[in-house]
């Protein structure tokens, strides 16, 4: 459900005050419109000699590989509270019951269930101070989980008539922390799947994972990028390489013969279909034993460099394992690379 809402009311990691908004710590360390590599959010939560979270890690840690579960009642109590404490203009009261709702729960486990409490009590709830509320936390919160309700909320109204909440969105959606409720965000605008493959383009972490798992390869410009770049993130291959697959046509450009630009791309998303370790890959692909065949035969046509070799080697890995076993192409991936 959507509602129409009223017009809402900027190099290296910047010192930070304790009341920073991460917006502003995001939209100040941009460079060319995007975010150096190295950045990373403040972290005053941490506890010390305990590691740090990588941005996003968090969550997408919490999206692959744990069960959802199913919040306490205390816990939808006091997303109750702080709902309607926004609804009432008691922002103040709302950060604090959102900051210990955080505390208790992450946001990613709670969109559903805040979105659906939030449509149930529509009725009595008030639309503009909501708004209000939402975006306020967005550009103004120092507070990780706060933001991230607030782009909760957000989803649920329509941004796509202001310009200002889309640019905010786009800002704060280039750290890896938030991209992911900036691709739901995004979804809901005219222009959707185009601005979320605008935004995967620009980060390079968890947020280009989720970026991708939600992308629509509607165009040949995004089928492209999907088979010469989309796989290319800095947590593992793996985790997007199901889908650059799916989404890239990459079986059609094997059978009809792959440039080198087009060979390198596709072996970059073998080697993260190879390893299972954190998502299924080559052997949920559908024929994918027809397709290593005429991936093996392109890389007769090539002259190999040492990091093809090393896919390839991996790929007679795979099918020397019992759970796939395949002798003929584990022999012929053993000849191409002492080639």
């Amino acid at each position: 459900m959507v509602y129409n809402r009223p017009k809402p009311p900027e190099r290296n990691n910047p010192k930070v005050s304790d009341n920073s908004s991460l917006y502003s710590i995001i939209a100040k360390s941009l460079v060319n419109g995007e975010l150096p590599f190295e950045f990373s959010l403040p972290d005053t939560s941490a506890e010390e000699g305990k590691p740090k979270w990588a941005d996003g890690a968090e969550d997408g840690v919490m999206i692959f590989h744990m069960a959802p579960g199913v919040p306490a009642e205390e816990d939808f109590e006091l997303m109750g509270r702080a709902v309607f404490a926004a609804s009432d203009k008691n922002f103040d009261l709302a950060d604090e019951l959102f900051a210990q709702l955080g505390k208790k729960q992450r946001a990613v486990r709670l969109i559903d269930y805040l979105q659906r409490y939030v449509i149930d009590n529509r009725d009595k709830l008030n639309p503009g101070s909501i708004f209000e509320y939402s975006y306020r936390v967005v550009k103004e919160s120092s507070d990780k989980e706060t933001v991230k309700f607030g782009m909760s909320l957000l989803e649920l109204l329509n941004t796509d008539v202001h310009p200002e909440v889309k640019d905010t969105i786009r800002t704060i959606g280039l750290s890896d922390e938030f991209t992911i409720f900036a691709v739901f965000l995004a979804r809901t605008w005219t222009d959707g799947n185009n601005e979320v493959f605008q935004l995967a383009k620009k980060v390079r972490g968890w947020g280009r994972i989720h970026a991708i798992e939600r992308l629509v390869p509607d165009t040949e410009e995004i089928k492209r990028w999907l088979l010469l770049d989309g796989v290319h993130n800095s947590i593992m291959y793996s985790y997007s390489a199901i889908d650059c697959w799916a989404g890239s046509g990459a079986a059609e450009v094997l059978k009809k013969g792959p440039t080198r630009e087009e060979f390198t791309g596709i072996r970059d998303i073998i080697e993260g279909l190879c390893d299972e370790g954190p998502v299924k890959g080559l052997s949920v692909v559908e024929n994918a034993e027809e397709y290593i065949l005429l991936f093996l035969k392109a890389a007769r046509d090539f002259e190999l460099d040492d990091y093809d070799r090393r896919i390839i080697r991996e790929i007679k890995v795979f099918y020397e394992d019992n759970d796939h076993p395949n002798k003929d192409i584990a022999y012929i991936c053993g000849q191409i690379a002492q080639s």
